[in-house]
């Protein structure tokens, strides 16, 4: 048995990127909404609350799908709108600082499930290997 595969280092990305966007993102918009919205940019210009509402049911709801690997392709989508908008409207596509180079790279991550799936280790329903 090769314990190096693409489905392990799926599983391994996979769980990684949900915890730091559940961890780093989604946990304080879910813990502190209020405090939030008070914060948050508008950058679509439809309110601050569907726009918090957004980018917490991204980095929420669909960073704990990804990690068990459930409707990955469509939680990755979600997540990949989200941080795209994050890069280009808030952060003005610039890589330099923290926050753009963060959001460009959870854009990238979330792209590379979008277009691998979850891999063969997690709760894909179709029971086949992801392709």
């Amino acid at each position: 048995m090769n314990f190096f595969n693409r489905d392990r280092g799926l599983l391994f990305f996979r769980v990684m990127i949900s915890l730091i966007l559940y961890s780093n993102h989604g946990h304080e918009k879910l813990f502190h909404f209020s405090e939030m919205l008070t914060k948050i940019a508008d950058p679509l210009h439809i309110g601050k609350l569907p726009g918090l509402l957004f980018a917490t049911f991204s980095d929420v709801f669909c960073a704990v799908l990804l990690l068990f690997g459930f409707k990955t392709k469509i939680a990755s989508s979600v997540i990949a709108l989200n941080t795209l908008i994050a890069f280009i409207l808030v952060q003005h596509c610039d890589v330099t600082t923290y926050r753009g180079e963060i959001a460009l790279l959870f854009f990238s991550s979330s792209m590379l499930l979008f277009f691998t799936g979850p891999g063969l280790y997690s709760l894909n329903l179709s029971g086949k290997k992801a392709q």
